[in-house]
């Protein structure tokens, strides 16, 4: 006799989609990103859901292209797997049984067996590390993982403290005041730190980092709204940096264009900021984007960028920073002023999200289906 499953209840709608970075297609037709446990697939040209990957039994915690064919996507979850997806049809390829919660996933080119990870520590409280996971090409569509070697010890847990450098020679990790560089051809192991203060009291607190696609370059974010610039890293006590500033709040993501003349940055201010060629003098600004910046993208053309909203917005902007479409997932309301009630025509709920606005949602799409607002509205 079959034991009875312990009951889990999912999350069929309204999930954050802010939880991790989206990554566009090849071609850039699609947004992917996470949503719950599930994947979502948006047409970057009609706003639309294309469609759900379901498969996973736990919240996901990042999506990567797959390096060697781009027509496929690696997911990783908190229910300790990887699965490999052919995201144009919807179809589940491969699942990869890790045997820990993965917080992160990473996936590079320089890597045809492997991908990057980050799980948390056998023991330790709080504590986290990076990984590498060999995927074995074992037959059969669900495998085990096993097969790991432990990369860098007392990493962050944020997917965002932690990016890969230039072709895959090195791998930058930011943590609390420190900074952390391992070259993987020397296997060394670089760190710096910064004081929690500095003169003028600005918090020195690391929030993010990105590394340049094309030089040695390493961009850090602060608690105080600075971004560093790190160069000459290979060296504990010859690296220097320079200083860029806008922010009045903390960074709270950075990423360079494909090309890597320009960064982007984001933060509370609900403005995304591009700077050029590393100065503070050349900047441009794209202003009034809702709420504060969660993550940035680029796609891999470096035509359009897309950033995701601690509102549960995801905003695609085209590279000359225009505006282009706007997806809006669920607003929690801060106050509930009113009941469970159904649209008869469209078969929606009909829900109150910020002041003054109410949300058409369709839940067997999970989709919004459209947003109203006016003046007076409570």
């Amino acid at each position: 006799m079959v034991a009875a499953a312990a009951l889990r209840v999912v999350c069929c709608g309204g999930s954050p989609l802010h939880g991790a970075r989206a990554v566009f297609s090849a071609d850039a037709r699609y947004l992917l990103c996470t949503s719950g446990d599930f994947v979502k697939v948006y047409s970057a040209a009609t706003e639309e859901l294309v469609r759900v990957l379901r498969g996973h039994g736990g919240l996901v915690t990042g999506v990567r292209l797959n390096p060697h064919n781009r027509l496929q996507l690696y997911s990783s979850s908190l229910d300790g797997s990887i699965k490999l997806w052919d995201f144009t049809d919807g179809i589940l390829i491969k699942t990869f049984t890790v045997g820990y919660k993965l917080l992160a996933l990473y996936a590079l080119a320089s890597c045809e067996d492997s991908v990057f990870a980050i799980i948390p520590k056998r023991g330790g409280r709080d504590a986290f590390q990076l990984v590498s996971v060999k995927l074995t090409k074992t037959a059969g569509q669900d495998v085990e993982a096993k097969e790991f070697s432990v990369v860098l010890e007392g990493v962050d847990a944020s997917p965002k403290c932690t990016a890969f450098g230039r072709e895959g020679e090195y791998v930058a990790s930011v943590k609390n005041f420190h900074l952390q560089v391992y070259f993987f051809k020397r296997k060394q192991l670089n760190r710096f730190s910064l004081r929690a203060t500095n003169a003028k009291g600005g918090n020195n607190l690391f929030t993010c980092v990105a590394c340049h696609p094309k030089e040695d370059c390493i961009a850090t974010g602060h608690g105080d709204g600075k971004i560093r610039l790190w160069r000459n890293f290979y060296h504990n006590k010859e690296y220097v940096f320079s200083t860029l500033h806008w922010h009045h709040d903390r960074v709270m993501d950075l990423c360079f264009s494909i090309e890597g003349t320009s960064l982007l940055s984001g933060g509370v201010e609900a403005v995304l900021v591009q700077w050029h060629s590393g100065s503070d003098c050349k900047k441009d600004f794209l202003p009034r984007l809702g709420s504060a910046i969660e993550y940035i993208s680029v796609s891999s053309d470096g035509t359009l960028y897309c950033t995701l909203h601690t509102d549960n917005r995801i905003t695609i902007i085209n590279s000359n920073l225009r505006f282009s479409k706007s997806i809006q997932g669920l607003i929690k309301a801060r106050d509930v002023k009113t009941g469970l009630v159904v649209d008869p025509r469209t078969k929606a709920l009909v829900l109150n999200g910020e002041p003054g606005h109410l949300q058409f949602y369709c839940l067997q799409s999970d989709k919004q289906l459209y947003s109203v607002s006016w003046t007076g509205l409570c």
